[in-house]
């Protein structure tokens, strides 16, 4: 009788190292619940899998850029509601001086009325002034008080603000220009506050006081029709950004219903049946154990035994 020692330890060496094998497999399978950790292990249809991760990268790269779009033009209706409500309010105050015949307060009140539209105009999101048109250095209304409009030759010197009005790709077709220029917001109820201011510090027309004179109130009841006007545009402005806002509300949604989409194909073709995850791993164990086994018995017999 031949007895082939080291055929038999190679053997049985190689058959615990293929059962250890398969019960790592097993283990990673189970922990992560993922047919392999790497497309390398998915053969032919690694190719697949990976263009479907590609896809969804990209489309969630997207709906990244939708969020953020969608984050500053709130903050763009936050910021036209402001302006618009001082606009408002500078009429009101105009339509209340008039109905009790006094300008009193009227400075006042157009004063608080300009503070809350430099709010509105100098608003920032995430640190960063809104309506400044790429210039970063400064607020797009250089101004902080109505007086200081005195000052100016042209209510648009009052503005800093760069021409670049930001524009953002929302998915692999569309690209939308979100941005808007304190420029071209305010022009108008720039010029508005300064004209009051003018005729106020005129020593021919002015001040607004205790009691308004005819050419005051033909003068306020003009102004009052223009901040009228200029509310309706204000809300016209908004309107604009709330169809920008549902644009990218959309997109949104479609990208969202892709990234799904997607992720259900990669589950599909990546995620591993836990039953039989299991059961391999169970599998796997009892080979490593009669492999061992196998082993130990081989340890345990020697030639001289095998003599006796």
């Amino acid at each position: 009788m031949r007895i082939s020692t080291s055929e038999s330890w190679s053997n049985a060496l190689n058959n615990l190292t293929m059962a250890q094998t398969r019960q790592q497999t097993a283990n990673d399978q189970v922990a992560t619940q993922k047919v392999a950790t790497d497309l390398g292990g998915y053969g032919r249809t690694s190719e697949i899998i990976a263009s479907y991760q590609s896809s969804l990268s990209r489309t969630n790269a997207y709906l990244d850029v939708t969020q953020t779009v969608a984050d500053r033009l709130n903050s763009q209706d936050l910021a036209i509601t402001t302006t618009s409500d001082a606009v408002s309010s500078a009429k009101d105050s105009i339509m209340s001086s008039l109905a009790n015949g006094t300008g009193t307060t009227l400075m006042l009140d157009m004063q608080g009325s300009f503070s809350a539209a430099l709010s509105g105009l100098n608003y920032r999101h995430n640190g960063q002034y809104l309506f400044n048109g790429g210039n970063d250095n400064a607020a797009p209304v250089s101004i902080n008080s109505m007086s200081q409009l005195a000052g100016v030759t042209s209510s648009d010197d009052v503005f800093t603000n760069g021409t670049v009005k930001k524009s953002s790709q929302i998915d692999a077709g569309t690209t939308i220009q979100t941005g808007m220029l304190a420029s071209e917001l305010g022009s108008k109820l720039m010029s508005l506050y300064k004209e009051v201011q003018d005729y106020n510090d005129d020593p021919t027309t002015g001040p607004f006081g205790d009691q308004l004179t005819d050419a005051q109130k033909d003068f306020l009841t003009t102004k009052s029709q223009e901040f009228g006007k200029l509310y309706d545009d204000m809300l016209q402005q908004g309107a604009l950004n709330g169809t920008m806002q549902k644009r990218v509300e959309n997109t949104q949604t479609s990208l969202q219903g892709q990234a799904d989409s997607l992720s259900q194909l990669v589950d599909k073709r990546t995620s591993v049946d836990m039953a039989e995850a299991y059961s391999n791993l169970q599998q796997a164990q009892v080979a490593v154990q009669a492999s061992a086994q196998v082993l130990a018995n081989l340890n345990s017999t020697s030639l001289l035994n095998l003599l006796k």
